[in-house]
């Protein structure tokens, strides 16, 4: 009987040294288990901060179109009415892909405003200059931001056309005008351009009135 107590007394301690070496975990698999659990939280901040980066990439996006469009709904209605300035000057005074200026009463004071849209780096800017009291449009232009984050590039902003939708470079031939925006908020980052385009008939400048 005590012999048989001491080989179960025996057997416990033994089993209780292999639980004991069985539950704990060696240096080495400490590390790799930290490793793995580091590799996790690192993927899934990854995933959070693209989604995020993502959603206000979105966000910008959209309010820069819609700001876009906007500001083209203005200029389609400035320019249609473009006509002669208060001394007499063609209606259309500069046009390029990228600068345009022409006169048109904008404010409804029954004055010719001196109007200007270049692009500045990723700004499409307006120029509006009074004629002033000798009519020479001399005085300083107040300056205002119409769209921004546009993308054009070597995309014309503005493309010019002859009664026949034929393109001219002919200032006194430009019936209508094509306004092309290309707009994206991060080029550098997410190369999703969207572009915003109308054409403007210049009613003042028909050739079957």
């Amino acid at each position: 009987m005590v012999n048989i107590c001491r080989v179960n007394k025996l057997y416990v301690l033994k089993m209780q040294k292999i639980y004991q070496k069985q539950s704990g975990f060696s240096l080495t698999e400490t590390l790799i288990a930290m490793s793995i659990l580091v590799a996790i939280a690192f993927m899934g901040y990854l995933f959070i901060f693209k989604a995020i980066r993502g959603t206000t990439y979105e966000s910008e996006q959209e309010t820069a179109i819609k700001n876009a469009r906007r500001g083209l709904e203005i200029m389609i209605k400035e320019i249609r009415g473009a006509n002669n300035s208060e001394r007499g000057d063609y209606p259309l005074a500069t046009i390029e892909n990228d600068n345009f200026i022409y006169y048109s009463d904008i404010d409804d004071d029954d004055k010719m405003e001196k109007v200007r849209y270049y692009l500045n780096g990723t700004m499409l800017e307006k120029v509006i200059t009074e004629p002033g009291l000798a009519n020479d449009y001399s005085t300083p232009g107040a300056t205002s931001t119409i769209a921004r984050f546009v993308n054009n590039q070597e995309v014309a902003i503005f493309t010019y056309f002859d009664n026949d939708y034929i393109e001219t470079a002919e200032i006194d031939k430009v019936r209508l005008i094509n306004l092309k925006l290309k707009m994206n908020v991060t080029p550098e980052r997410a190369p999703m351009d969207y572009y915003v385009e109308t054409d403007v008939h210049l009613r003042n400048l028909k050739d079957n009135l």
